[in-house]
């Protein structure tokens, strides 16, 4: 589970991939590729940018390039199914949509109660489906394909969900937040393993304690120190996998001032004790 700026790799030379997943649980994070959710069973939280919602069977979320997002299966069981590809796909390697915002970046059941509505739900999730079994067959030409029916969804996005022009000093403002929250999110990633307080954060953002904190939670999902804390968690649960170092040790190297505290987060958030791993 990668926090902050996600760099995509792909298993081939074709920037695409479109796989199922169960419970899924990822931290707040961003990339410039679009990224597209489908519900296939149960519920899901899903937030994007500023605004979350919980999603169920047939509905759908679509992640412009740069959007903050983040999934978490707390409380929740979901098979969902996760496509991410390249903007380049479809001839805008610098991101999409160009000139456009999407009003909102989840496409439901409930909100689509127009002829145009539910013939997008019904055609995306079709397309969603075919991608799916084109990228797992392989077969000759799937490529042109994949691309083909990447274009059509993109086309259709466009076509059938309300739509805004881009406002220059809007998206400024917007983007300035999401820029200042990014620019957040990476100083963790980075200085995890430092004493980092909220105060520490909300100076970085260059924002006041309690805007900062709100502000903070209505993007990730979480409040500053349970986000801090999960980033902790998965560099430590990587070492006591892949590294021979003592568990105090451990601990420390991920910025936790104590073993017994480090095992109380740890088991709060994996269920289970570090040691187990061991």
């Amino acid at each position: 589970m990668k926090a902050y700026h996600e760099n995509r790799l792909y298993h081939s030379t074709l920037p695409f991939s479109c796989d199922y997943s169960h419970n899924l649980n990822f931290l707040a994070h961003w990339h410039n590729d679009l990224e597209l959710m489908y519900v296939c069973e149960g519920s899901i939280r899903m937030g994007i940018n500023l605004e979350s919602r919980v999603l169920h069977k047939g509905d759908m979320a679509f992640c412009s390039s740069g959007d903050i997002h983040y999934y978490d299966s707390s409380d929740c069981e979901s098979t969902i199914l996760l496509l991410i590809f390249n903007p380049q796909l479809i001839g805008s390697p610098g991101g999409w949509p160009k000139d456009v915002r999407l009003t909102s970046p989840f496409i439901t059941a409930g909100d689509t109660n127009t002829a145009a509505g539910i013939q997008l739900l019904s055609r995306a999730s079709q397309l969603i489906l075919q991608l799916n079994q084109e990228s797992e067959a392989q077969l000759p030409q799937h490529e042109l394909f994949i691309t083909g029916m990447l274009y059509e969804l993109c086309g259709m996005i466009l076509r059938h969900l309300p739509c805004e022009p881009a406002d220059q000093k809007k998206d400024k403002r917007r983007m300035t937040s999401m820029k200042i929250m990014q620019a957040v999110l990476d100083y963790l990633e980075t200085h995890y393993s430092s004493m980092i307080t909220l105060e520490d954060a909300a100076k970085q953002a260059d924002m006041s304690l309690f805007y900062f904190s709100r502000f903070f939670k209505s993007t990730t999902g979480m409040s500053f120190i349970s986000y801090l804390n999960h980033i902790r968690v998965n560099k430590a649960e990587e070492m006591l996998l892949n590294t021979d170092k003592s568990i105090i040790d451990i601990a420390l190297d991920c910025g936790f001032t104590n073993v017994r505290t480090f095992n109380r987060v740890f088991k709060q958030f994996r269920h289970n004790t570090p040691s187990s791993l061991r």
